[in-house]
């Protein structure tokens, strides 16, 4: 039946129904929680409908059968009468040991990051955008990344190859950051910051000047497997992105923000890019293909600055794109 309902804190909510539906696998009840005709975006495209969430839910934990969800944090925004938004951040241990979309069970262990923002409505999930980085699974299972990202690629179907091109014109067409809120529900800090913070990312990632809005010991998750620690190290990581890419116009989509300690805020941000392969990216030479990148950053500020973050988009998907 499911414990939770319309008048559950949102937080409760989103950590409850998880726990549920994966950790107590009760697949069946994402037909209580989520809306029958839910979509559900993600670099490999669109789901439509609660039904083929379950179908897929359930290919995973054949593939992952002793899989936790840990929730590492839920930013939130917006009201119970408006409507909800999350953005849940997630660890997932788990261990290959059955077939998966990538090949044969290996018996490894692996662990990944996952990021589900929602848009919940009298209590049901009406939207969902998935950010999982696949090439952090991939490398972890042993096999290999340019293979894992052909098959990926074949899967993409017409219907999400025209979603994705619209997405990309929509994006490419704006200015180089543009802000394209999809509610009025988030924190005019929260959006001012994050603007920066994608700006500094990615429109300037190689000017050094811009960096002081990072504590000089921040730390970047960008999976369980791949952190860089301090400044100028996050630094690195972006201007190497930067290039591979060409400098992408990117629209931030959504913010949400929660206080955090004394004074810090948790600041959730999905945002959407669109590139060019323009230098090396995963050991793929330049081909000038373009690129699209659905992404989400959590980041942790004090004083105004950025002590953690995490970034998420699906590399593995990305490295399809110009394999192909």
């Amino acid at each position: 039946m499911g414990a939770y309902g319309p008048d559950s804190d949102i937080v409760d909510f989103i950590l409850g129904i998880t726990f549920e539906i994966w950790e107590q696998r009760g697949v069946d009840l994402i037909h209580r929680y989520y809306a029958p005709d839910v979509e559900v975006y993600g670099m490999e495209g669109v789901i439509h409908g609660a039904q083929a969430m379950v179908d897929g839910t359930r290919q995973m934990l054949e593939a992952f059968p002793d899989r936790l969800l840990l929730g590492d944090n839920v930013v939130w925004s917006g009201s119970r009468e408006s409507g909800f938004y999350s953005s849940h951040r997630i660890t997932s241990p788990m261990t290959n040991l059955g077939p998966s979309a990538f090949g044969e069970a290996t018996g490894r262990r692996v662990s990944i990051t996952n990021v589900a923002d929602c848009v919940v409505e009298n209590g049901v999930v009406t939207r969902e955008w998935l950010m999982r980085d696949n090439l952090a699974l991939v490398r972890q299972l042993g096999f290999d990344a340019t293979e894992a990202a052909r098959a990926l690629a074949a899967r993409v179907g017409p219907e999400d190859r025209d979603w994705m091109a619209r997405e990309m014109e929509r994006v490419a067409e704006a200015e180089l950051l543009s802000v394209t809120q999809e509610t009025d529900a988030a924190d005019t800090d929260g959006t001012r910051l994050a603007t920066e913070f994608l700006a500094t990312q990615w429109a300037s990632a190689d000017d050094p000047t811009r960096w002081d809005r990072y504590a000089p010991y921040a730390v970047l998750h960008r999976s369980p497997v791949e952190r860089y620690s301090g400044r100028e190290a996050i630094n690195g990581h972006y201007a190497d992105l930067g290039r591979a890419f060409g400098k992408p116009r990117v629209s931030l989509d959504h913010v949400a923000c929660q206080p955090f300690g004394g004074g810090g805020l948790d600041i959730a941000a999905r945002w959407t890019a669109a590139g060019s392969h323009a230098d090396t990216f995963a050991g793929t030479d330049a081909t000038g293909k373009p690129v699209f990148i659905l992404g989400v950053s959590h980041w942790r500020t004090a004083a105004g600055r950025v002590v953690a973050e995490w970034t998420v988009f699906d590399q593995l998907a990305v490295l399809g794109q110009i394999v192909e």
